[in-house]
């Protein structure tokens, strides 16, 4: 199968144009002629990334996080174009899903994070912060959800370090309703949306990259906060990325590989 054949297969899941528009999701570096010899899956593409593609005769990288993300000025000896040379160097293209995943309400983001973090049975109700429609499918982010149970703030806290394997000295939190009945989880960085969040008034928002000012907001609105760490929420995109490659286009030489150093 061709690179250009795979992608095609995603982007009828994941269309481009659900994706942000600061977004920079798609073909980053790509041979779209090129028939694939395996799928590396990741966060992001590193060095380490790339050199774990060359070692399983892997020669398409799927990350979260786009590869190229701001304007490129030059391919000199900087980090992103010491990515691309050897990208170049190998012969392996790099294509990222990053917020037209977020955004999708069946596989992306913000589901497989629930899917992980609780079970099925203790959700009354859930809705979205922010939906919209495209080409009549609809999208959104944020997840707002109730439980039809109360779970004090150190049961949650105890449920994401344990089940997103986060080291608790990461995260940072506060504490300010210990009875949980009502919470938003906002995957990857929330820092955008808090005002949102705050209307909504939830006992507890999850997280990452919040501003100090924003802090300061939630504490004074009272709404706890976990700020799980970028990297602790959205590394499940691996797994789950792996899973549809898999169960979806039927592709199963797949490898994933966790960026270690985060």
């Amino acid at each position: 199968m061709k690179t250009s054949e795979i992608i095609k297969k995603i982007e009828q899941y994941f269309p481009l144009n659900s994706a942000m528009s600061f977004d920079n999701s798609g073909a980053n570096v790509v041979d779209s002629y090129a028939e694939v010899t395996g799928i590396v899956v990741c966060l992001d593409v590193t060095l380490q990334v790339i050199e774990y593609a060359k070692s399983k005769n892997a020669n398409l990288i799927i990350s979260h996080h786009p590869l190229i993300f701001n304007e490129i000025q030059n391919l000199n000896d900087t980090p992103i174009a010491r990515r691309i040379k050897l990208l170049n160097k190998y012969e392996i293209s790099a294509y990222s899903v990053h917020t037209n995943f977020d955004v999708n309400l069946s596989y992306g983001m913000g589901k497989s994070l629930l899917n992980v973090l609780f079970d099925n049975s203790v959700i009354k109700e859930h809705s979205l912060l922010e939906k919209y429609l495209i080409d009549d499918t609809q999208y959104g982010i944020g997840d707002i959800t109730t439980f039809n149970k109360k779970f004090t703030f150190d049961e949650i806290l105890t449920i994401i370090i344990s089940k997103l394997g986060l080291s608790i000295d990461k995260v940072s939190c506060y504490n300010l309703n210990n009875d949980i009945n009502k919470l938003i989880i906002i995957p990857g960085s929330g820092s955008s949306d808090v005002d949102l969040v705050i209307n909504e008034k939830p006992d507890l928002l999850i997280t990452s990259d919040l501003k100090h000012n924003q802090i300061v907001d939630l504490i004074e609105t009272g709404i706890s906060y976990i700020n799980a760490t970028h990297y602790g929420l959205e590394k499940i995109f691996v797994k789950s990325f792996e899973k549809f490659l898999i169960e979806k286009l039927q592709y199963n030489n797949v490898f994933t590989v966790y960026n270690q150093y985060l």
